[in-house]
């Protein structure tokens, strides 16, 4: 039996980042390989999540200030869907 198709995947990322990865990694017994493997996968099935509404979708709609319901874009949403858009946002410098 042959073995499914590989690719390798390489990045560039600052030297500190790279060695606290590495540390934190071994730290952990895992690989930085296994762990990029499973963040890649995360990112795709969050990805893949319609129920998340865009971050201009939300800020639109979050800054009409003289609207009744200004939250209400945020009320239905979870702290953890919370902190995702928030963390998408400060990496788009939104």
């Amino acid at each position: 039996m042959s073995k499914p198709k590989q690719a390798s995947i390489h990045i560039r990322c600052d030297n500190d980042l790279a060695n606290e990865f590495k540390q934190v990694v071994e730290q952990n017994g895992y690989t930085k390989s296994l762990v990029m493997r499973e963040l890649m996968q995360d990112y795709i099935n969050n990805s893949k999540k319609p129920n998340l509404p865009s971050e201009q979708n939300i800020m639109s709609q979050v800054l009409k200030k003289d609207e009744p319901g200004l939250q209400e874009p945020l009320k239905d949403m979870t702290s953890n869907d919370l902190l995702k858009l928030a963390i998408r946002m400060a990496e788009k410098h939104i």
